[in-house]
């Protein structure tokens, strides 16, 4: 697993294009607001479109911040387009409705709309009086124009209650797919008491058995994240989005078979790791030269499992999930060697088999 990189090229990006936002969401992982400073400016960025798909990215994503800030967008999705590199977005929506043509002549495989609870717990979330009726204005329009809508969705202790009433809005709405990741203590979640956000890990069953629950009747393909589960007996059910239970969480694939850009060109292995996890700068070294270096991302490409403490240490699937999501680790221990969020080490019974 750990010479992944080796024999293939990254699979998929996450690409952050600005940190510009027009949102102020209270659980935002990155603090979106204003631009960072010097981002790429549009002949860097459609220079890096080329750069990923020279190095054989297959898959990927336009994040934020909020994407449809950037202007250019529409260019960098042709680039895209014209060198044959499947492309997605994720949005916090607010401005979909009204660029609904545009996105649907973009070419895009799907859009992702940040959804976080019925209308009034996402307005509070995100800080945006009317965002959820925004949002699903323009799911609407891009519904109409035949484009496939997905939804991620930050599960924490204000909308964890509510997944059953948002799971039949987004139904009855025509989206497609849902993503259900945990608030993480990062960025804002992380500041002025948003810890209060995070769900302790104590909290997990209870959200395992509602999602397995909506898995038995939902139309959507609805996947646990990265950030939640690991190992219990309802993994395969968690992580394969259909009826079809095979996929299993086998570690973190950043610097493996993913990566992450940030909108001035730092590389990372995953987005939602902190700057500690950078890996260097498309301005200064070129990107091909980046994931080739062996000594990048050492925290998966040189990963040991003796390394794994507390309830990751010794555990029997150590050497398959690897201690869970890496960001989840660092953001509540400040280390990638123990993950107290595990669905196995509170006693969740285990999987048949792993694949």
């Amino acid at each position: 697993m750990n010479d992944l990189w080796k024999k293939n090229p990254p699979k998929s990006c996450a690409w952050e294009i600005t940190l510009a936002c027009n949102a102020k969401c209270v659980h935002c992982g990155s603090s979106a607001g204003a631009p960072r400073d010097r981002e790429l400016d549009t002949a860097e960025a459609i220079s890096l479109v080329d750069d990923l798909a020279a190095l054989g990215v297959e898959k990927l994503t336009l994040s934020g911040g909020e994407p449809l800030l950037r202007r250019d967008w529409p260019l960098l999705a042709e680039r895209l387009r014209a060198r044959g590199v499947v492309f997605n977005m994720i949005t916090n929506g607010l401005l979909v409705a009204a660029s609904a043509d545009a996105i649907a002549a973009a070419g895009f495989h799907s859009v992702g709309f940040s959804v976080d609870g019925p209308a009034a717990v996402h307005d509070a979330l995100r800080g945006t009086t009317g965002g959820f009726t925004r949002l699903m204005d323009g799911a609407r329009e891009l519904v109409a124009r035949k484009v496939l809508i997905g939804a991620a969705t930050q599960v924490n202790t204000r909308n964890k209650d509510r997944l059953v009433e948002l799971h039949d809005l987004l139904v009855d709405a025509g989206f497609e797919g849902w993503q259900v990741q945990l608030t993480m203590p990062q960025g804002r979640a992380a500041k002025s008491g948003g810890e209060e956000l995070c769900v302790r890990p104590e909290a997990l069953p209870e959200i395992e058995e509602t999602l397995l629950a909506l898995k038995a009747r939902t139309p959507l393909f609805l996947q646990a994240a990265d950030n939640f589960g690991y190992m219990s007996r309802g993994e395969p059910l968690l992580r394969a989005g259909t009826p079809k239970a095979d996929r299993f969480f086998c570690g973190c694939m950043a610097g493996l078979s993913v990566l992450g850009v940030t909108s001035d060109g730092t590389v990372r292995g995953c987005l939602s790791l902190p700057p500690a996890f950078d890996e260097g700068n498309v301005r200064d070294r070129p990107l091909a030269e980046i994931w080739n270096d062996p000594t990048a991302f050492p925290y998966n490409r040189r990963f040991d499992p003796s390394a794994l403490r507390g309830a990751c240490g010794g555990c029997p699937y150590g050497e398959i999930c690897r201690g869970g999501c890496r960001s989840l680790a660092y953001a509540t221990g400040e280390d990638v060697t123990e993950n107290a969020h595990c669905l196995f080490a509170l006693g969740r019974g285990a999987p048949r088999a792993c694949v």
